[in-house]
């Protein structure tokens, strides 16, 4: 028996729960992808001295900046050498053309009021605005890690409250700072040899809430119903990612931007608040007065009964105590001590790292392809609908191997083809990125499910863990594409997305098969497939319609 059998399969708490589930999807993604028009791409030159104030900035860039005739652009990091001369009534300018020397400070185009001309992010100190996401997305990577520990050992409800709460903190102090320091939040600080300090960002423990909620609900749904947990937050999340350049547009100043993503989780707060602890971890801490009490709160919203709910739980509690004495104990390291077991660990960890980095990098590099960024960013979160209703499609009626392959390899020629269109065919380069976008994103839609499926039942959790992490390593490392594609040339991006995807495409096609399979249970049937069984079946089956088994 499953507590899903006792609390409802799909009631209404728990579509409620998916309505929650929904709704954070916008917050996090505005939270989470926010950095384009945060901190634009800004047009920059040398500020000139307050001396000659009225001085037009044609004639101070005509005289004193100088003119890349290749680029045909003035310098954003340069001015030529000057000397100030003070007359009666006013200044002049002695310019050295034959000298050129790093600004010092810098006027922009723009009058928005952003992370960057705020903090005059320019030149040398440009890399902090990648390294300002790279450092936030570790710190998801962290904080899955920790969340995980501390909803095992407090409880989900209390670690969803108390990181909904720190993501509000931190949202309307990151609003507030007065210095780069305090706002890349908190203490990983480089000294750049003059007393100044710079920040990259905080490792934002707030950031594991995405995620842990998932978790959340599939500790009270059927698993036939599991697929569809997924695509409710990629939904809610495509919503989120559809409306940020209307709420950018509108919210030209950053720091107004970190208080409306404040306020936006306040309603998350309040309905989560109402919520029961998971009746599952209750029982999986022996606490079974509680886990009794959570389970009639579920019956009396779903509008459900059960006979015997005493004789019930005396059979969860047995089922229980039984699961913990055959628990696993296996770690990480337990992933590479068999042959079969460590490649499929290689193979599953790094089509999850470049499925993940080539997400966050065609969506960061989307909107800097020219023309207006808060259409190319529409775009690229429109082409995420289809993928959103292919998905769950995908997962119940095809292979999983295909799929994979296909997507990887289109998202591989769409990169590549990139690098043969002229600059000045703009709409050709956004049609072939946002081709690029929807496969890859495709495979985001179910690699989740087909990393627990090649993981043997004693390790899927650690196996599925460490797939995840690298996920995080990825999405981490792509804001950096953009400051490369500046230091080496600009075709080198779209080479690395090609090949990535190339290399995670033949590692696919390397990994079993999982498709009306038997699960593996143990490592040793990882090692020894022949043993596993194959259903014969025309289509999708539920798990209690299967066939009777005939030997692979």
């Amino acid at each position: 028996m499953e507590i899903t059998d006792v609390i409802g399969n799909l009631g209404r708490l728990q579509c409620y729960i998916i309505i929650l589930l929904i709704c954070r999807g916008l917050p996090t993604a505005w939270q989470i992808l926010a950095l384009p028009f945060l901190a634009p791409d800004t047009d920059h030159w040398c500020a000139k001295p307050h001396q000659l104030e009225n001085w037009t900035v044609t004639q101070w860039k005509n005289i004193s900046i100088p003119f890349d005739t290749n680029k045909q652009e003035f310098s954003q990091c340069l001015s030529y050498s000057y000397t100030l001369v003070q007359l009666p009534d006013s200044w002049d300018v002695i310019i050295d053309q034959n000298v050129t020397v790093p600004c010092t400070k810098w006027d922009y185009s723009s009058r928005d009021n952003t992370i960057i001309t705020q903090w005059d992010l320019f030149c040398d100190r440009e890399w902090l605005v990648s390294m300002n996401q790279t450092v936030f997305m570790l710190g998801m990577l962290f904080g899955v890690f920790i969340a995980g520990h501390l909803g095992d050992k407090f409880g989900r409800r209390p670690v969803l409250l108390g990181s909904l709460c720190l993501i509000i903190v931190s949202n309307y102090a990151s609003a507030a700072v007065p210095n780069l320091s305090v706002f890349l939040h908190r203490p990983i600080l480089f000294s750049d040899g003059g007393g100044r300090h710079r920040e990259c960002r905080c490792l934002s423990l707030c950031s594991f809430l995405p995620k842990f909620s998932v978790f959340y609900l599939m500790e009270t749904i059927s698993p036939e119903y599991r697929a569809w947990v997924s695509v409710s937050f990629s939904f809610g999340r495509i919503i989120g990612l559809i409306i940020l350049p209307g709420l950018a547009w509108l919210i030209r100043d950053w720091q107004y931007f970190e208080a409306f993503t404040a306020c936006s989780w306040l309603p998350m707060l309040i309905a989560w608040w109402f919520l029961p602890e998971s009746p599952r971890w209750l029982l999986t801490r022996k606490r079974y007065t509680d886990a009794e009490n959570t389970i009639r709160k579920f019956l009396s919203v779903n509008k459900l009964s059960v006979s015997n709910l005493n004789h019930t739980m005396k059979i969860l509690e047995t089922k229980n105590e039984l699961e913990k004495k055959t628990k696993s104990t296996l770690t990480s390291l337990d992933l590479f001590r068999t042959p079969r077991l460590r490649r499929i660990t290689i193979e599953i960890t790094f089509v999850f790292f470049v499925s993940s980095f080539l997400y966050y990098a065609l969506t960061f590099d989307s909107a800097r392809l020219g023309g207006s960024m808060y259409i190319n960013f529409l775009i690229s979160a429109a082409v995420e609908i289809p993928v959103c209703v292919a998905a769950p499609l995908l997962i119940k009626f095809v292979k999983r191997k295909p799929p994979f392959v296909v997507c990887f390899v289109v998202t591989s020629i769409a990169c590549v083809l990139v690098i043969a269109v002229p600059e000045d065919m703009v709409a050709t380069k956004i049609l072939l990125t946002m081709i690029g976008k929807m496969f890859i994103s495709t495979t985001d839609g179910i690699m989740f499910l087909y990393g627990g499926e090649v993981f043997p039942t004693v390790i899927r959790t650690v196996g599925v863990g460490t797939s995840i992490m690298c996920s995080k390593i990825g999405g981490a490392i792509a804001p950096f594409v953009r400051e490369l594609s500046k230091s080496t040339h600009v075709a080198v991006p779209s080479v690395i997305y090609g090949v990535l995807s190339i290399i995670a495409a033949i590692m696919v096609f390397l990994l079993p098969e999982t498709f009306n399979r038997q699960l593996p249970d143990t490592i040793l049937e990882i090692e020894n497939p022949e043993k596993l069984t194959v259903y014969e079946t025309k289509g999708p089956v539920e798990e209690t319609e299967l066939p009777e088994p005939v030997t692979a």
